[in-house]
């Protein structure tokens, strides 16, 4: 159980007290798409989505080759670590990294696992996208290798899951971790705070909710607009409320208390291209909002899982 002297559990400290040495994420672009955009679901996407999947691709060029990203992206880790991050995750986070032929998806996989310093795999991807195929597929990684399924929740609310037009229910989600845990594969689970019509009981729920899933991970999303999103016409036409940082860190805070305390925190806050930002200025300080997070458990004496199974 976590305590006040160490409030949350960092992914940092615990890939490093498993490998004994820092372990950094390298995102990927696999080319891919989804299924709420290709026209299975729905060629408009999820409400908060840009063309860019969360990556800004529409805003840089993309090499094809995963080879060739690994390459280009451990040497801006290193630069920017000064040479410290020897040892990477190909972190496939564009869109859906399960959608598509499993000999297709094979080989991704396989290429970014070619190369030496890559010591794991992490897979995002949706609900509706897991299938007995892809789980067969990825399982036997993890014999070898960290393997992640990133899994886009969101939250566990039905009307929120209508809202941003996520094309998928709870009971796939539910479904989704149970057909996931049988494989023994870990599941980082992505949660959108500050969704319209949510109050921090809802948050709450949702956290409850993963928990009591037993997922083994969480990523915390501030709901932020990009110029390229459909949100934005909301929030441009005054009908979509942000929170404030303040709130934002207030409602973290709350959401941790009620996480499970073995739940492995690998955001606290969401990242946005500060290209394509509109909305909340704020979240262009990402570490800002980190520290204001962490001396915000500090004041309030208080800490991950603290509030779990009390109420």
């Amino acid at each position: 159980m976590n305590s006040p002297k160490n409030r949350y559990r960092r992914f940092s400290d615990f890939l490093t007290e498993k490998f004994g040495y820092k372990v950094y994420k390298i995102s990927l672009d696999a080319g891919l798409s989804c299924p709420n955009r290709d026209g299975t679901l729905s060629e408009r996407g999820c409400i908060f989505c840009d063309p860019g999947g969360g990556s800004g691709r529409k805003l840089r060029k993309i090499t094809p080759l995963i080879s060739d990203q690994i390459q280009q992206g451990m040497q801006g880790l290193k630069k920017k670590y000064r040479d410290k991050a020897e040892k990477f995750i190909a972190y496939f986070q564009s869109f859906t990294n399960t959608y598509g032929p499993v000999e297709n998806l094979r080989q991704l996989y396989d290429q970014a696992l070619n190369h030496a310093d890559i010591i794991g795999l992490s897979i995002a991807t949706r609900p509706d996208c897991i299938n007995p195929e892809v789980l067969d597929l990825i399982a036997p990684y993890i014999e070898n290798y960290e393997v992640w399924i990133e899994l886009g929740v969101q939250s566990l609310r039905p009307e929120s899951l209508r809202y941003i037009e996520r094309g998928h229910g709870v009971k796939d989600i539910v479904a989704a971790v149970q057909a996931i845990k049988k494989r023994s594969i870990p599941i980082c689970a992505h949660l959108i705070l500050g969704l319209p019509g949510e109050d921090l009981q809802d948050m709450l729920a949702t956290a409850r909710g993963v928990s009591d899933l037993g997922i083994e991970a969480v990523k915390l999303h501030m709901l932020y607009v990009t110029s390229h999103s459909r949100l934005a016409e909301e929030y441009q036409a005054g009908r979509l409320p942000l929170m404030s940082q303040t709130e934002y860190v207030e409602a973290a805070v709350r959401v941790l208390e009620y996480l499970a305390p073995d739940i492995i925190i690998q955001r606290l806050v969401s990242e946005a291209h500060r290209d394509i930002l509109i909305a909340p200025q704020w979240l262009k300080n990402k570490s800002e909002t980190v520290r204001l997070i962490e001396a915000e458990l500090e004041r309030q004496d208080t800490w991950q899982g603290k509030r779990y199974r009390l109420d």
